[in-house]
């Protein structure tokens, strides 16, 4: 079996926003979206917009093999001028992938999000939406670590990923959070974000190596086969700033 795992960092559509709340108001997007947050923060205690205005702007793609050897990771970026582009980018890759994608929560953000973008501009996925991916219990098409580990919202994970990844010795979350992509989106600092979802599916990896682990899926001669194999990943988070 072979596995994807993926990670999306994403901006808000400041446009859409501005539509859909304020349709007869002459505001600006800008006053639109400080408007919206500022209603969200006394809401429900962040300023976290709903999943329709969010827009991809990187995709980051690890390969795995057979042995649960990471083999490589890419990263897809988009401009305000080629998000189309991206969405469609992975949705045709996806089309063209046999094995199954593995994400962290990505059942309730990353895939919802890529959904809706793929909705937006008229993406065609059948395998996807005809498939095993959306199966809320299944594996073969999408294997979720996050519902896996909280047996499928059993419990509430306080935390998430930042605490797992820093419970099995990664690094976590440490100079940058998804909850500062948007400024530096703004501040035209695409770079730093392209590194840190780099850094997301690298560690996502090793979570998920580590879950293998856990299911009896890997012996432990076939873990440190993996790790021995990916130390090059590992000194990669180690040596990071962000």
């Amino acid at each position: 079996m072979l596995y994807t795992i993926v990670d999306i960092e994403t901006r808000i559509d400041k446009a859409l926003v501005r539509a859909v709340y304020f349709p007869h108001s002459a505001i600006s997007d800008d006053d639109a979206y400080g408007q919206m947050r500022e209603r969200f923060r006394a809401e429900q205690g962040n300023d976290f917009f709903p999943l329709s205005f969010h827009i991809p702007i990187a995709i980051a793609i690890g390969q795995v093999n057979e042995d649960r050897v990471l083999l490589s990771v890419e990263t897809l970026t988009a401009g305000s001028e080629d998000e189309e582009s991206l969405v469609r980018t992975f949705w045709q890759r996806y089309e063209r992938f046999t094995g199954t994608l593995v994400t962290f929560n990505g059942r309730n953000f990353d895939l919802p999000v890529l959904e809706l973008q793929a909705l937006k501009y008229g993406c065609s996925a059948p395998r996807y939406f005809n498939g095993k991916s959306r199966q809320r219990y299944g594996e073969n098409g999408h294997y979720d670590l996050y519902d896996f580990l909280t047996n499928y919202g059993v419990h509430r994970l306080r935390g998430g990923f930042n605490v797992l990844a820093k419970l099995i010795g990664l690094p976590g979350k440490t100079t940058i959070d998804g909850s500062q992509v948007q400024q530096l989106w703004e501040e035209g600092r695409l770079q730093e974000i392209v590194r840190y979802c780099r850094q997301d599916v690298i560690q996502t990896y090793f979570l998920f190596l580590r879950v293998e682990l856990l299911r009896g899926r890997l012996t432990t001669e076939q873990y440190q086969h993996a790790l021995a194999h990916t130390s090059h990943f590992r000194e990669e988070l180690e040596s990071s700033p962000a």
